[in-house]
């Protein structure tokens, strides 16, 4: 088979390169400002009805492309003199069909080829390095639209307002000014064409309401005079500029038009902006001559020049490369600025992380610019950590990093796509694991700020979970949020798990969680996902859209697995969040409806934790989400169950869990007072009999307070261990745990009669009934 696709591959790049040729020859003749005004309002027309990327079908995809890499190929071939009047059907169909054809030979059939011919042709050929070079080259060709676009507005303030010096210097406005005429062109964009049609059906209705009031509302008129009626009243209200303005944006090019949109200045424009045939690189000789493989040019500039009007038809590039593309622009016109730049950026990719987290965690507490002491070969040298935020007995460990990410090809410079990734993501995974150690290596870890002055003592002891968060401020979540795989290609962070991030991603998180506590137990999960070799997601949301779905997702995963060695890839559960950022879009205060299932009583307690600030309230509240829907529910209902019961007077009973859940509740009401210590160490000693009597090493005792209307008003918590008692309780504890099971089993005997050999035992020892009970029964 390899043989055969090796065959191929020639024959293939030959068919490649003749489609190029032949849509360049076609758009040349075809006039440029009537073909992408087209191809927008097809794409819009599609887009409309579709509210996840993972909608998309093929059509859709093509769509998208008629923008895209037609805009690039305007802007690099020199159009003929003597072009056709109008795109007609026939021109659209067949330029089409060959855009679609193009990529598909491009992204797949190209790839398959040319695999084999390199598992073939090279000895050492090396298969994980192909995947991702693949994947890598997939994503260059088709993955547009990085972040969401209720974000985009939050995004160009926090890129662009720091370096408002330089743009007054060089253009004249401020990056305020920027930010909010960029801002005009992205509305037009998304909302142009409603707003655009809506005010023409209200500019129809008025004119038709003036000409009944004029001449009557029972007046018939043929098409013909109505059409001069409504000539007539236009006339008359003096409303030729507002039809001019909607005959402009429904039929012509005002809503691309960013001199009618903004008042951006001319050489800026000039700078964003090609003419047709402008850019010589694309199709410029050599290998993928005008291939989708090579840089676009509207990746470089997001604006096409047509007929002296600057033209934006694509706001998926303008904000994935912007802020790039503004950094190449100012770096040539003042190559001085570069330094200041970096220093900005710099201090952007460490501020904006711990502004987003401390969205989600507002009561952190927060280290930026951390030193700490390191041996180095015998010598003390100084190590640096970003910053570091601590939430409860949760360390976050955040290394950032502002650089960009490569802009060229993966499919002719794959080595710089490696390096990117070692200098985005290995370098600050390294960095954090050095910390990680420090810590977990001195009993009581000293940190310093930039003045060496000791700032505060950590212990790695009092803190349950940390996490090596690396934040970058560009844009690769897709290969990013499967880092766990990338020794494959030489980008080996380690088996510490690494949380390797964009800040768009903690951008989402930020408007997502209205609970510390349900993201700091997303985290854990997290964790375990890149501990997993089974799970193989490309998108970050991914993994959240599965934590919301499933709890424990890569146990799911595990579990679907079984036996066999295949890696498991899940798709489309991004798309509830898609849903919910489209609608936070249209009404920014639309409530977030991304949460797991919990049932009210035990939702009660996880957001009562939220707001106690006790120490060691985020175990607690791990130790409840980790629950399966089935046992939320029955914890949830018991809790329910013995308040009522409590309302007749009755002193308060036990609820535990036994077997894989070490859980005893008690709920204490006004009916039977608590809380005095006579009652909590009752509730207490319950708590070591029940893990004496099923031989566990802990079990957590959880004691609710409620008032007479059944509302939490306080929550207490110890964990009970086997290890702290004392060996003259021992056998008090042990035979009273007897009774327990007896007891147990008494009441199993009377609600069940009949226990199977192979059920789990009822006295709650965790084994089956045919190796507990059942001889001594």
């Amino acid at each position: 088979m390899h043989q055969e696709f090796a065959k191929k591959f020639i024959p293939c790049v030959q068919e490649i390169d003749a489609l190029v040729t032949e849509i360049a020859d076609l758009v040349r003749k075809l006039p440029p400002d009537q073909l992408l005004h087209r191809a927008w309002w097809i794409l819009s027309e599609r887009l409309t009805k579709i509210k996840s990327e993972v909608e998309l079908k093929h059509e859709d995809i093509t769509s998208l492309r008629m923008v895209d890499y037609i805009q690039s190929i305007i802007a690099s071939v020199e159009p003929d003199k003597e072009q056709f009047g109008e795109v007609t059907d026939e021109h659209w169909d067949q330029l089409r069909r060959k855009v679609e054809t193009l990529f598909q030979r491009v992204t797949h059939d190209y790839h398959v080829y040319k695999s084999a011919k390199n598992k073939i042709e090279n000895p050492n050929f090396d298969f994980g390095y192909e995947e991702f070079t693949v994947k890598a080259c997939m994503q260059w060709c088709n993955v547009r639209g990085n972040l969401h676009q209720v974000h985009k507005p939050a995004y160009l303030r926090d890129m662009f307002l720091p370096h408002s010096d330089i743009f007054l210097e060089l253009f004249g406005i401020t990056s305020e000014f920027f930010v909010a005429e960029t801002i005009k062109i992205w509305h037009s964009l998304i909302f142009g064409l409603g707003e655009a049609i809506n005010s023409m059906k209200q500019f129809q209705h008025e004119a038709i309401k003036a000409i009944q009031m004029k001449y009557g509302a029972d007046s018939k008129y043929t098409l013909e005079e109505m059409q001069k009626l409504i000539t007539d009243v236009i006339q008359e209200k003096e409303w030729e500029s507002r039809q001019k303005q909607m005959f402009g944006q429904i039929f012509e090019l005002d809503l691309f038009d960013v001199q009618k949109l903004t008042n951006l200045p001319h050489q800026l424009l000039e700078e964003l902006s090609w003419s047709p045939g402008q850019d010589k690189e694309f199709f410029a000789d050599g290998d993928m001559r005008g291939w989708p493989l090579r840089i676009w040019p509207i990746f470089k500039r997001p604006f096409i020049k047509l007929n002296g009007r600057y033209c934006c038809f694509d706001y998926h590039n303008l904000f994935d490369h912007l802020y790039r593309t503004m950094q190449r622009i100012v770096f040539r016109l003042e190559p001085n600025y570069r330094e200041k730049w970096k220093l900005i950026q710099q201090k952007q990719s460490e501020d904006l992380p711990i502004q987003y987290l401390k969205q989600i965690l507002p009561d952190a507490i927060v280290f930026q610019q951390v030193y700490y002491p390191i041996d180095v070969n015998g010598k003390m040298e100084w190590g640096e950590t970003d910053g570091l935020l601590i939430y409860d007995d949760h360390l976050f460990i955040i290394e950032c990093r502002g650089g960009s990410f490569t802009y060229t090809s993966p499919a002719n410079d794959f080595e710089a796509y490696v390096n990117s990734l070692k200098n985005l993501v290995l370098k600050p995974a390294i960095q954090g694991r050095r910390f990680l150690n420090y810590l977990l290596n001195t009993k009581t870890a000293p940190i310093f700020d930039v003045q060496r002055n000791q700032i505060r003592i950590l212990n790695g002891t009092d803190l349950r979970k940390i996490t090596i968060c690396t934040v970058t401020l560009d844009f690769f979540t897709d290969l990013t949020a499967q880092v766990q795989h990338l020794k494959k290609i030489g980008v080996d962070v380690g088996q510490y798990p690494i949380w390797a991030i964009s800040l768009n991603d903690l951008r989402a998180y930020a408007d997502i969680f209205d609970n510390p506590l349900t993201f700091l137990h997303f985290v854990e999960q997290r964790g375990l996902a890149f501990e997993s070799d089974i799970l193989h997601e490309s998108d970050e949301l991914d993994h959240l859209g599965l934590y919301l779905e499933y709890n424990h997702y890569s146990k799911h995963a595990a579990m679907l697995r079984g036996d066999s060695e295949m890696s498991v890839n899940f798709s489309g559960f991004g798309q509830k969040i898609d849903h919910f950022f489209g609608e936070r879009l249209l009404d920014p205060n639309y409530p977030c409806p991304l949460k797991q299932k919990i049932p009210t009583r035990l939702l009660e307690v996880i957001n009562f934790l939220a707001d106690l600030k006790r120490h060691g309230r985020s175990n607690i509240s791990s130790f409840l989400l980790d629950f399966s829907g089935e046992t939320r529910e029955w914890v949830a209902n018991a809790i329910e169950q013995e308040l009522v019961r409590q309302s007749n007077m009755v002193r308060s009973q036990a609820i535990s869990l036994n077997g894989e859940t070490n859980l005893t509740v008690f709920c204490w009401t006004p009916t039977n007072v608590r809380y005095g210590n006579k009652e909590a160490e009752a509730a207490f000693h319950h708590a070591q009999k029940v893990l004496i009597a099923n031989h566990e090493e802990v079990r957590l005792l959880l004691e609710l307070i409620y008032d007479d209307n059944n509302v939490l008003q306080d929550c207490w918590w110890r964990w009970v261990k086997r290890a702290e008692i004392l060996p003259t309780e021992l056998t008090q504890l042990t035979a009273e745990a007897q009774q327990l099971k007896q007891k147990r089993l008494n009441k199993a005997f009377a609600d069940r009669r009949k226990i199977g050999r192979n059920d789990p035992c009822p006295c709650g020892s965790n084994k089956k009934y045919k190796k507990c009970c059942w001889l001594k029964s």
